[in-house]
């Protein structure tokens, strides 16, 4: 094991409050973490034993977050009624499931509030579990992104002011928050400007543990109900911290206050270490093509994966002036007509490339705006000038916690991304150091066809892959996400052999 678990906790507190500063500026979710990862940031270097974890009880609270508590004091909470969305503009008429959206204050002194969108199932929901979904970056929008474009109820059509109904929502299953944190992204604001230029991992983190808790003052039915944070990509670091977060606080909470039922994670494509991430991404594209044999050696020999410059040096090796989605290596990509109109460049069925367009777009209409409750604003996908201050250079020692706490933990990947490639995170799977309990093998959809393979270990953690998805799984392949997501909520694996009718 390359990084021992000894410390589990320790490392995390050590890594959350590093403080090594980075500017971000882009356009999307895929923009924005490239541009984190080429910012330089200050590496994380750490003393490890290579003989594994102690034997010790790794799942007890250190102590090392001890002013927590007072950290996460929450401000009163307003009521549901208010939040709740009559009909979006130009949505199906057959959407017979509850919705709302607001802000939730999370920092009362500082005027620091996190906007939500937020659906019920349209069958049963008061049975099903409760999803807060996490979009990545950092700062970029769950609700223009998650919502919109992968796993909400809606998809925005070409004309950027209909919606149509996405048949593969995940609100099929369950009833799903879509947060935009932090403070800054989307709708979310702060009425102190400073707040803009200190984010990082740690508030982020508290952050959302403190919009939970008011979150469920304001929908009591909640309360008690099971609990998965889910998300992908910058979510690698957001998921798995706030569900540290809650973990610690459930346990400091007065006998009098019902805990958050938090019952596990679902992370997709994950950004888990920043030293693997740059060695599964040049493997990926060697492995599919995209670097030639001579440049992939001369990587492997001459770089540690311990610096950016690995990095630089390879992908000037790799194309220049052509057209490619990085993020899924065999999608097309987003066109711009001489007109100004975006087309995409070839077909792949269910999936268009502009959609972001059409999501800005919707998003922008001030009608939406005032549906939505927001303030009318300017919305982007993600936070323009973004300054983060704190960030891990691994997660490994967080999965590691959570799943010794006994959460339900399950990482999924779609194969065809080259970014947080399946591969980068294999890499970090080993570094888990846990049994395999069962080996990997294929997974299937309802039709019989292989929906990707999976792999389980000891303490229920859980590795799947999806089979020709990019970064954002739920947009690719949406019914294969939902086979995989229905297998994560039973805490059973996937269909492991093919259903005839």
């Amino acid at each position: 094991m390359r990084r021992s678990n000894t410390t589990t906790f320790v490392l995390l507190s050590v890594a959350i409050l590093l403080q090594g500063t980075s500017h971000v500026v882009a356009s999307s979710q895929e923009a924005q973490l490239s541009k984190l990862m080429a910012s330089g940031r200050s590496r994380l270097r750490l003393s490890l034993s290579p003989n594994g974890p102690a034997e010790t009880d790794t799942c007890s609270d250190s102590g090392t977050y001890a002013p927590l508590p007072e950290r996460c004091k929450r401000p009163p909470s307003g009521g549901k009624e208010a939040d709740r969305i009559k009909e979006l503009p130009g949505q199906p008429p057959r959407a017979r499931f509850g919705q709302y959206s607001g802000y939730v204050t999370v920092n009362e002194e500082r005027g620091r509030e996190l906007f939500y969108y937020f659906v019920e199932s349209p069958a049963d929901a008061a049975s099903k579990p409760l999803i807060l979904w996490l979009n990545g970056g950092p700062g970029c929008s769950s609700l223009g992104y998650g919502a919109m474009m992968e796993l909400g109820p809606f998809r925005v059509n070409p004309d950027g002011e209909t919606l149509s109904e996405n048949k593969h929502a995940w609100n099929s299953l369950a009833n799903v928050i879509f947060l935009e944190s932090p403070a800054g992204v989307g709708f979310s604001f702060s009425r102190d400007a400073a707040d803009y230029k200190t984010a990082g991992d740690r508030r982020t983190a508290e952050d959302t543990y403190i919009f939970l808790v008011n979150w469920l003052e304001r929908f009591p039915d909640y309360k008690g109900r099971e609990l998965y944070v889910a998300g992908e990509s910058y979510g690698g670091h957001f998921v798995p911290q706030a569900a540290t977060v809650v973990t610690l606080m459930n346990r400091r909470l007065p006998a009098r206050q019902t805990p958050i039922n938090l019952r596990g994670i679902f992370l997709g494509n994950p950004l888990l270490d920043l030293y693997l991430y740059e060695k599964g991404k040049l493997e990926f594209m060697w492995s599919h093509g995209v670097i030639s044999d001579e440049v992939w050696a001369s990587t492997l020999h001459n770089c540690s994966f311990l610096h950016d410059l690995c990095s630089s040096n390879a992908s000037e090796h790799t194309f220049e002036g052509g057209r490619m989605d990085c993020f899924n290596l065999y999608a097309p990509v987003c066109l711009q007509s001489p007109n100004g109109t975006y087309y995409s460049s070839s077909h792949l069925p269910g999936y268009d490339p502009c959609s972001d367009h059409y999501v800005r777009s919707y998003l922008n209409s001030v009608e939406v705006q005032e549906a939505l409750h927001a303030r009318i604003r300017n919305w982007s996908a993600c936070m323009p000038n973004l300054v983060w201050n704190d960030s891990p250079a691994f997660m490994v020692p967080t999965i590691r916690y959570l799943v010794d706490c006994g959460l339900r933990v399950w990482i999924y990947s779609g194969d065809f991304d080259s970014i947080c490639s399946l591969t980068a995170t294999r890499y970090s799977v080993k570094d888990l150091n846990l049994a395999v309990t069962k080996k990997w093998g294929p997974w299937y959809t309802p039709n019989g066809e292989v929906g990707g393979f999976v792999q389980q270990y000891q303490g229920g953690f859980t590795l799947a892959s999806v089979r020709a998805a990019g970064h954002m799984v739920p947009t690719f392949q949406p019914e294969r996400a939902l086979v995989l997501l229905r297998a994560f909520l039973r805490n059973t694996l996937p269909p492991a052999d093919i259903v005839t009718n």
